[in-house]
């Protein structure tokens, strides 16, 4: 199982916690890094917004309607443009450019 997940500039090590985007680190929270770590995993298929939250809550924790968006919105200031693609009404995938 690799500790490396690559999808284009972006580099995020499991081992180390670590994302880092064309060579320079990252800082992101931990939800972010989770997020992102989801993501990238499944790069290429879309992740639904349930199989998001499942992943990001735990079971029973209360979540704001728009906490996923928050911390999409947020991932987005930190990885390049167009990296994580909204599919409407589905939920969201990330893909190499």
């Amino acid at each position: 199982f690799p500790s490396h997940d690559t999808v284009g500039p972006v580099v995020l090590d499991s081992s180390a916690h670590q994302v880092q985007v064309d060579g320079g680190a990252l800082t992101l929270s931990r939800r972010e890094y989770v997020l992102l770590k989801l993501l990238l995993e499944s790069a290429g298929r879309i992740k639904t917004r349930e199989q998001i939250e499942a992943s990001l809550y735990a079971w029973g924790e209360e979540v704001a309607s728009n906490a996923l968006e928050v911390h999409i919105s947020n991932l987005r200031k930190k990885l390049p443009k167009d990296f994580i693609k909204t599919v409407r009404g589905v939920g969201y995938s990330v893909s190499a450019p």
